[in-house]
């Protein structure tokens, strides 16, 4: 199975502006020597580098399950995602030690207005790709396209804020704004970076979704309401490009086999109407003098 078109284009698209982005921001470091600039440019290096692996990945989550992989590879995309995570942080260490090396060793910028023009444009040309991407990731549910949005977004704060910087360096004389405003990025870094990574570990320690387990409970609550049944032993996964759900579900000693099949297959049938994702649900039949706690 192939990734879907929207979100290889997106990918492809991430990745070709990136590589046009990094070679215009080390232009503009070697112009200015800027410790700003150098926090943007470093920033983009990691960049591509996870955007390699997320297009990777993106190819591996599709395939379909296997001998080896019973439940398909989907969750490749916790790891993108870390990895990501884990790249912004390195990142963000580079640039606090060189922004500190500065504040110690002095300050030296040249060319600052070519320089603020070269990242100025850049940082505009990712705010626009970082808002398509998280708005494609949201839409088709992807955490890798997603994962990548924000991390362009944060690479797009850190162009202003490199500008902003810059101008007031120049204008105010004070070269030392510089470094501390890198010192400053590189902590916003490191902050986004965490928080891809405690969404990668939630992803592979399969955290349930609240808000999805209140509408699958809410929706099984009105649906055995309605047919005299109950449940039991519900769990709920993400990942990455699906949910999964499973419960006991009990039902009168009576009711034939067949009856209580179609009932908690209607049951399945309206959870996955309410879900706005696709979702795999599994429902263990019980009847009421089967006592809940066995295995």
């Amino acid at each position: 199975m192939k990734p879907p078109i929207v979100e290889t284009r997106a990918m492809n698209i991430s990745l070709t502006v990136g590589m046009l982005m990094l070679g215009a921001k080390w232009l503009a470091y070697m112009l200015t020597g800027s410790v700003a600039i150098f926090s943007d440019a470093a920033e983009s290096v990691v960049h591509i580098i996870a955007v390699v692996f997320a297009s990777y990945s993106l190819r591996v989550m599709y395939r379909p399950p296997d001998d080896q992989h019973h439940y398909g590879h989907e969750k490749i995309g916790f790891f993108s995602a870390g990895l990501e995570g884990g790249l912004i942080i390195l990142a963000a260490g580079v640039i606090v030690v060189t922004a500190i090396d500065k504040l110690i060793h002095g300050v030296t910028l040249e060319r600052i207005g070519t320089g603020a023009a070269i990242t100025g444009a850049a940082g505009a040309v990712n705010a626009c790709l970082g808002w398509y991407l998280v708005r494609t990731g949201r839409r088709e549910n992807s955490l890798v396209i997603r994962a990548n949005g924000k991390h362009i977004l944060t690479d797009a704060w850190t162009s202003a804020g490199a500008v902003i910087g810059l101008l007031m360096a120049h204008f105010t004389g004070w070269l030392i704004l510089d470094p501390i405003l890198a010192l400053l990025f590189g902590l916003n870094i490191i902050r986004e970076g965490s928080s891809l990574m405690k969404a990668s570990v939630n992803g592979l320690m399969d955290r349930t979704n609240e808000q999805l387990e209140l509408v699958a409970k809410a929706e099984l609550d009105a649906f055995c309401s309605e047919h005299d049944a109950s449940y039991h032993r519900f769990r709920l996964r993400e990942t990455g490009a699906r949910v999964h759900i499973d419960f006991h579900m009990t039902f009168n000693d009576e009711l034939p086999i067949a009856s209580a099949h179609n009932l908690a297959t209607l049951a399945e049938e309206r959870l996955r109407a309410r879900i706005p994702l696709p979702t795999e649900i599994f429902t263990h039949l019980e009847p009421t003098t089967l006592p809940h706690d066995h295995i």
